[in-house]
C-alpha cells in the first residue's frame, strides 16, 4: 500500500509540474512575467543581489 501511496505522490507532483511549467510558459510568451524580468534584472545590475552559492554555503559552483 505504502508503495502504491508513493507511486500516486509522485503521478500527482509530476503532473502538477508539468502543468505549472506550461502555465509559466504561456505566461512568458504573453509577456505576463517581463516586468518581473525587468526588476530582477535591474536588482542585478544595482548590486543588490547576492550569489546563491554564498547564501547555501556552497564553494564548488555547478557549471
Amino acid at each position: 500500500m505504502l508503495k502504491t501511496l508513493k507511486i500516486e505522490l509522485h503521478e500527482t507532483l509530476a503532473a502538477e509540474w508539468d502543468a505549472w511549467c506550461e502555465q509559466f510558459e504561456q505566461d512568458v510568451k504573453a509577456g505576463r512575467v517581463d516586468r518581473l524580468f525587468d526588476e530582477a534584472l535591474e536588482d542585478l545590475r544595482a548590486g543588490r543581489c547576492k550569489d546563491l552559492f554564498s547564501i547555501i554555503g556552497t564553494k564548488t559552483k555547478l557549471s
